[in-house]
């Protein structure tokens, strides 16, 4: 097995798939990387270009060239001395009909074998026994009038229901009564007669009776912690693993599961077992997990992975690169510029409101339904607070909940789990009536309390309150998910670059001394965690993110370009948006503007419409995705059009380019220091598709773009000095050679990155400077990076760090004879308190090892 230096996600589909990913090994491998990390595999419906939504988790999809290809990708990784790791989804499949098990499940109901194989109540009031399919464009009848559904037969002669081009089963015992082109009262018999309701797509949210993937009503969650259910979507990559195929898996949204600490054990287990074939120890083969960290939160002790996919990383490291005041004078200026005076909490109470009455509605009137079952069952005064006051709490608690989910399950509650729920219980009684008080107070109780201990001779109870823990959380998950990360943050933006999945605004700085703390912790329980600073899921790439943390640095110069840009748009007709969505298309446009200018009246402004119609629909405000206003989608994108290419916006772009000329030399600065730090300290870095060069990717599916590879070997083999790619650093080629230098070094020294001791170096300025180095053996590296900057924009900056800059600040790097990794040149360290500015010689990263 290739040991785990470094890898690399690549987003497989039917464009980019096994084939294509083999073709760029030897750039791969040049670079450093020791494992491809790839997007699922297994068979998706068709056309899909992510790959989660899958209708076989059996089967290798045959759009990325099936299993012939995938084994000779990974027999010339290995070739390379590269592996595999693979993304696997445990938690839902698409609810498609060419999915073979919800196929079963849609001809023969309850009585399917698959039926438990999916979390579905199929006695939920008002569904009438059936599965709720939210497919349709139209209420039933409407559809039926309309032709919207039709009987056909396939060339066997059996019979489907035809909606919208997808084939759905009839029961057997329905064959012989469907004929294509019966008359409305016929058809509408014969789908009586199925074990599914067909329903307007509007009713989904509201009747649907299944769990889904967050609000997606074509993702259905699985029951994985079936044995016959983790068996059949484990049996592919345990046997990849087996064979050799796979290092490794990453598993998608693990909080998507019922028991998740339960699972990770089984499959740690299953792993190990898998392993043996090949010789491996117990832990060899990697395992981690995609979980969203709330701050203060680590993953639960017990479970059995390698720790996260990085997202607390791409947070923490972005931290130390924002300015607190700097942070709070930018939310007194949106206030200002906006008329909204919320804060990120009160604005994420409105929209986890909004998504309970809404987009969750069917899965939270389940779990109320489920809090008045459990009233009864435990009977006495309970009763008497009835469904009103316990839905009302019920929504206190989730609205206030400060972490995506808890763990409870049938045993005692972790001191953890007991403090998040005792927290959301204080700010859930702030301002309720003694009423509900008294039922926030009670499911507190029912959720807390043992229920073996508290209830030894009423197991009925206690099974409830079981019920009810998992309940709870898995709303609580896909609740602040969308309610977080898919609503609240494109409500409020101060600024836009911590408005990041994984990251919370409510903290928006980390001192650099917190930084050192949690990198050394994670060093020493998680050492091969996953280390990121980009994703799939993204908001925005992280080289935008560093262009951004520097509005906190630099506020007030921040507000006289907005007050610019606001009088050279009227024009053209920029009033026409919402002051929120203009203040956010000004952050976006300075975050994503080319580094060189070019073709910003071209695909670019395509990009940027693309991204204004996903934030305009996830806010919720002034559109939807289940309301659009089409309306004001039109004139949001005819303002930006004009902004971009109009001829009366031209001297607004002019400014737009010199806002950015100043901006993007210092993010560019703020960008090597986060890559050094992502390559350097304890963990795996993970590089996130082409994002070696500049990433000034938008959300998805943006960031997910085809990788121009010509130009990025061309990069690595750039021969310019880095002192000259400091001057002349416009294109990729000045991160790439960061990139590649030290993952080099993590492949000649592998040892001092896998096991070496971290090390926080003591500065004279830790707001501006952030230092720190690994140790192993007689072996030593260190790092000295720039995370703060000047105090002001300069004109004709580079990505040289400004010679004043450092002033006297002063760095203790332990005594020696090193290697400037970048340089070459040969450094001696008489005295520990070294001056920075000798040290780094204009540089904003420097990397010193000893020989």
């Amino acid at each position: 097995m290739v040991p785990f230096r470094a890898t690399v996600r690549l987003q497989l589909h039917a464009g980019f798939t096994f084939d294509d990913a083999r073709a760029q090994l030897d750039y791969y491998a040049d670079l450093g990387i020791s494992h491809l990390y790839l997007s699922p595999i297994a068979r998706a419906v068709d056309g899909s270009t992510h790959g989660y939504d899958v209708i076989d988790p059996t089967v290798i999809n045959p759009a990325l060239g099936g299993e012939p290809a995938l084994q000779a990708l990974a027999a010339a990784a290995r070739g390379h001395g590269m592996g595999l790791v693979l993304d696997i989804v445990p938690n839902h499949v698409a609810a498609h009909p060419a999915n073979p098990w919800w196929a079963d499940v849609l001809a023969n109901g309850h009585h399917s074998r698959h039926a438990d194989w999916f979390d579905i109540n199929w006695r939920a009031p008002g569904r009438g026994g059936k599965l709720w399919l939210p497919v349709l464009g139209q209420p039933l009848p409407a559809a039926i009038a309309a032709g919207e559904v039709a009987i056909q037969r396939d060339a066997d002669g059996v019979a489907g229901l035809v909606v919208h081009g997808q084939r759905y089963p009839l029961a057997v015992q329905t064959q012989a009564a469907a004929r294509p082109g019966m008359d409305a009262a016929a058809l509408a018999a014969l789908l009586d007669a199925q074990a599914y309701r067909l329903a307007w797509w509007r009713s989904g949210d509201t009747q649907i009776n299944y769990r889904r993937f967050f609000t997606i009503a074509s993702l259905a969650a699985l029951q994985v912690e079936r044995d016959e259910v983790f068996d059949a979507v484990h049996a592919l990559p345990l046997r990849l693993a087996a064979q050799g195929v796979i290092d490794g898996v990453r598993v998608d949204h693990v909080d998507g599961l019922r028991d998740p600490g339960t699972y990770l054990q089984r499959l740690r287990t299953a792993l190990d077992v898998a392993g043996v074939s090949r010789g491996l120890s117990p832990g060899a083969l990697g395992l981690w997990v995609e979980k969203i960290l709330a701050p203060g939160e680590t993953l639960p002790l017990g479970w059995a992975c390698d720790g996260s996919t990085g997202y607390d990383f791409m947070d923490q490291v972005a931290g130390v690169m924002h300015d607190a005041a700097g942070g709070a004078r930018l939310l007194e200026q949106w206030r200002n510029d906006t008329d909204d005076v919320h804060d990120m909490a009160q604005v994420e109470q409105a929209a986890r409101r909004d998504v309970l009455q809404h987009g969750l509605r069917a899965e939270f009137d389940a779990l109320v339904a489920l809090l008045v079952a459990t009233a009864a069952e435990a009977g006495g005064a309970v009763v008497e607070l009835g469904q009103p006051l316990l839905a009302a709490a019920a929504t206190r608690l989730l609205v206030h909940f400060p972490v995506y989910r808890s763990y409870l399950d049938d045993g005692p509650a972790t001191a953890a789990d007991s403090a998040w729920w005792r927290q959301a219980a204080h700010a859930a009684r702030a301002g309720a009536s003694p009423a509900e008080q008294a039922a926030i107070d009670q499911i507190l109780d029912w959720l807390l309390y043992v229920p073996e201990t508290a209830h030894p001779h009423r197991p009925a109870l206690a099974a409830q309150c079981v019920r009810l823990r998992q309940q709870f959380q898995l709303l609580s998950a896909p609740l602040n998910a969308k309610a977080v990360e898919d609503c609240s943050f494109y409500r409020l933006a101060t600024p836009l670059s911590r408005n990041e999945v994984g990251t919370h605004p409510a903290k928006p700085v980390l001192s650099a001394a917190d930084f050192h703390v949690l990198a050394a912790a994670r060093g020493r329980r998680y050492p091969r965690a996953l280390l990121a600073t980009a994703t799939h899921d993204h908001k925005r790439g992280e080289d935008a993110r560093m262009r951004l943390a520097l509005l906190t640095r630099w506020p007030q110069w921040w507000q006289r370009r907005v007050q610019r840009l606001e009088r050279l748009a009227r024009p053209v007709g920029a009033a026409a948006l919402h002051p929120v969505d203009r203040q956010l298309l000004w952050q976006t446009l300075v975050a994503a503007w080319p580094v060189d200018g070019a073709d910003t009246a071209g695909e670019f402004v395509e990009r940027l419409q693309q991204w204004q119609r996903k934030a305009l629909r996830e806010a919720g405000l002034r559109s939807s995705w289940s309301d659009p206003d089409d309306a004001y989608e039109a004139r949001a994108a005819a303002v930006l059009e004009a902004l971009l290419r109009a001829p009366a916006a031209a001297p607004l772009r002019h400014a737009l380019r010199a806002v950015v000329s100043r901006l993007a030399p210092a993010g560019a600065r703020l960008s090597l220091a986060q890559t050094a730090l992502r390559l350097t300290v304890p963990g795996l870095p993970d590089l996130y598709l082409g994002s070696e060069g500049w990433d000034l990717s938008l959300v998805d599916p943006d960031n997910r773009r085809p990788v121009d590879y010509p130009q990025r070997r061309r990069w690595v083999c750039d021969p310019r000095p880095w002192q000259a790619l400091l001057l002349q650093w416009h294109d990729g080629a000045l991160k790439a050679r960061l990139v590649r230098q030290l993952l080099h070094l993590r492949r000649t020294v592998p040892t001092l990155f896998a096991e070496g001791n971290y090390v926080a170096l003591p500065t004279t300025a830790p707001g501006k400077v952030l230092a720190c180095a690994r140790t192993h053996g007689g072996t030593t590296l260190v790092l000295v990076a720039a995370i703060g900057t000047s105090t002001g924009p300069a004109a004709r900056a580079t990505a040289a760090t400004p010679a004043h800059f450092w002033g006297g600040a002063r760095v203790h790097v332990p005594p020696g004879r090193y290697r400037n990794v970048l340089t070459g040149v040969t450094v001696e360290i008489e005295q520990s308190a070294v001056s920075v500015r000798a040290l780094s010689k204009d540089s904003p990263v420097t990397l010193l090892i000893t020989p």
